[in-house]
């Protein structure tokens, strides 16, 4: 299955892997601005340095411009990739389902249908364009923030790397049921949508015989359903946020914390505090990414695996595609009919 969806990013190549050489430096961009504001802190300012500070100022502006056009290409021709990735799975679905029998349409509802033409497509764009992007951008964040880190201060940094393993296994736990919550949402929506059309295809027939009271009951029980699922899910998304901050706030707490103590005692200077604290900073965004990213694949992966079940639904004629008439040449004059 994962073959076959890379097979989907072939024709955008190019796009593709500018997008990811972007976002790579971007990261590599985010992971300098700790260590040149240390370095501000620690010397230059101090010292009054002032031709060092009007240099490393404008080369941080000539960066952030920089970084400024990556992120319009990430932002931009990223989501573009994964829409023309998007339109072409679609096409080639609609394309699957003209060749398909009535026995099949008798079968699967219209609004079941359209559900998976349209938003379960519209989740697997998601995952073409972030999920490459946010596994590779938290890798790089995660990995280069360490090492950096460790070259300020090794006690600090094996502390707050502590921290880590207990935040992504509270996110993983709490965004699988947050994803549990919101599949449940997508296939009650797409129940809802379903009868929705047959009551609106058949509103004619309904309002002929007076049966709307029962068309309106069919509909209540599946909007309330849509309902009770929706506030599930937002109860666990709201359990998984709540934590999250929590988690980063005691952190923020404990490097605070300890780095006054190791200040206090003289194995730290507030420099290396400051840049502790932008690189916390920057690496909570990787263990969102990381979470978010396990949402993306599983809703991805579950809208393209259905999308591959239509696919793969035969057609109970096949043309054999033969070459049935060659060098043929007919002139036919106006008016005469030929058989």
């Amino acid at each position: 299955m994962l073959k076959k969806f890379a097979s989907y990013y072939k024709p955008h190549k190019k796009l593709f892997i500018l997008d990811m050489v972007s976002a790579f430096l971007i990261a590599v961009i985010d992971l300098i601005f700790p260590m040149v504001t240390r370095e501000f802190t620690r010397d230059i300012i101090p010292n009054g340095k002032m031709r060092e500070l009007y240099i490393i100022t404008g080369a941080l502006v000539v960066l952030f411009i920089i970084r400024a056009i990556l992120n319009y290409i990430v932002d931009y021709w990223g989501h573009v990739v994964g829409a023309r990735m998007e339109a072409n799975m679609r096409k080639d679905l609609f394309s699957h389902i003209q060749t398909l029998p009535f026995s099949y349409f008798d079968k699967v509802k219209t609004g079941n249908l359209m559900s998976r033409i349209v938003n379960d497509l519209r989740e697997i764009s998601e995952l073409a364009h972030h999920g490459p992007e946010d596994l590779f951008l938290s890798i790089i964040m995660l990995i280069g923030s360490f090492i950096l880190m460790f070259t300020i201060n090794i006690p600090l940094t094996l502390i707050v790397f502590t921290f880590i393993p207990v935040m992504l296994f509270f996110a993983f736990k709490k965004r699988n049921k947050m994803n549990h919550a919101f599949r449940t949402v997508k296939k009650k929506i797409a129940n809802v949508n379903s009868q929705l059309q047959d009551s609106l295809s058949g509103i004619r027939v309904a309002k002929s015989f007076a049966n709307e009271e029962y068309e309106m009951y069919k509909f209540e029980i599946g909007n309330r359903e849509f309902k009770d699922s929706r506030e599930f899910a937002f109860k666990s998304m709201a359990e998984f946020f709540t934590g999250m901050n929590f988690l980063i706030n005691m952190l923020n707490l404990v490097v605070i914390s300890v780095g006054g103590i190791f200040i206090t005692n003289d194995t730290m200077n507030f420099s290396d505090l400051l840049a502790f604290l932008l690189f916390i900073n920057f690496f909570m965004q990787p263990i969102r990414r990381l979470t978010q990213f396990t949402q993306q694949f599983q809703d991805g992966m579950t809208g393209f695996e259905r999308f591959l079940q239509i696919l793969e639904v035969k057609p109970d004629i096949v043309d054999e595609a033969e070459t049935v008439l060659k060098g043929i040449d007919l002139d036919i004059a106006h008016g005469k009919t030929f058989a």
